[in-house]
Formats: C-alpha cells, sequence, structure tokens
C-alpha cells in the first residue's frame, strides 16, 4: 500500500481531526515529527459526502491531536 508523508505542522487532510483513513505517527529524537498516511480518497467526516485524499486542505481543518 502506499502512503503520504507529511510533518505535523502541516494543514492536510493527513493530520486533520476529521480524517477517515488510516494513518501513524513517526517518531524523530522522541519527538513526533511526521504524520504517515495511506494514498487514496476517504471520505471527510467534515464536509459530509465529499471525498478527499491525504495532501488535500479544506476551510474545515481541525488539528487532530496536540502532540508537540
Amino acid at each position: 500500500m502506499a502512503y503520504g508523508t507529511y510533518r505535523i505542522t502541516e494543514t492536510k487532510c493527513a493530520t486533520c481531526a476529521f480524517w477517515d483513513g488510516p494513518r501513524s505517527i513517526d517518531f524523530v529524537a522522541n519527538k513526533p515529527c511526521y504524520v504517515k498516511a495511506q494514498a487514496g480518497s476517504f471520505k471527510c467526516l467534515a464536509q459530509s459526502g465529499k471525498t478527499a485524499t491525504a495532501a488535500t486542505h479544506c476551510l474545515k481543518y481541525r488539528l487532530w491531536e496536540k502532540i508537540d
């Protein structure tokens, strides 16, 4: 399966609380640094009926978790 890697500071769907696809956090020196999200289209939980990819950005973005 293909994955995309995004910094935790980027405002992409992969780092959003509404992302419905699988993802994991990669750590560098025991600090969260990257979010690894599965490639493909998934439903956006914030906007019903809309599909999004991990690299998409929308106006309803909300930080996934406070991981700093």
